[in-house]
């Protein structure tokens, strides 16, 4: 594999990485609309459920060296020219594969921390609920 192909592993790893985590997303966003008349609940229960799923992303970027590689759906996306032929190949694609879910991991902790915080503003200004009867 040259170094172009390794930019197609990349590219198509953060292509099923990223649909995978929209879809956490859009669950987690579900979930806060919810309980969007307490706004306290709704940004700590998305920062909780943002944590919850940055943890399973460092777990998947921890044990993406020891994943066999045709078990991922970043392989079965790419063209057999693309796909490592060899060990040392296999391994830079395990690299490119935790690269990629750590990424995403920093991406959910920054946005846990920033709705963590939000959570903190409704508390301060004396704003709790939106809809009150």
């Amino acid at each position: 594999m040259g170094r172009v192909p390794m930019e197609k592993v990349r590219d198509q790893a953060m292509l099923c990485v990223g649909r995978a985590v929209f879809f956490g997303y859009l669950a987690i966003s579900m979930v806060m609309l919810g309980s969007m008349f307490d706004l306290v609940l709704f940004f700590r229960t998305g920062a909780i459920l943002t944590l919850l799923m940055a943890v399973v992303l460092l777990w998947f970027a921890q044990t993406a060296p020891s994943r066999a590689p045709e078990k991922t759906e970043t392989w079965l996306l790419l063209e057999d020219r693309h796909r490592p032929q060899n060990e040392h190949a296999a391994r830079v694609f395990a690299q490119v594969m935790q690269e990629i879910y750590g990424y995403f991991a920093t991406l959910a902790i920054r946005i846990a921390i920033a709705l963590g915080l939000a959570s903190l503003l409704p508390q301060l200004t004396g704003i709790r609920y939106l809809f009150e009867s």
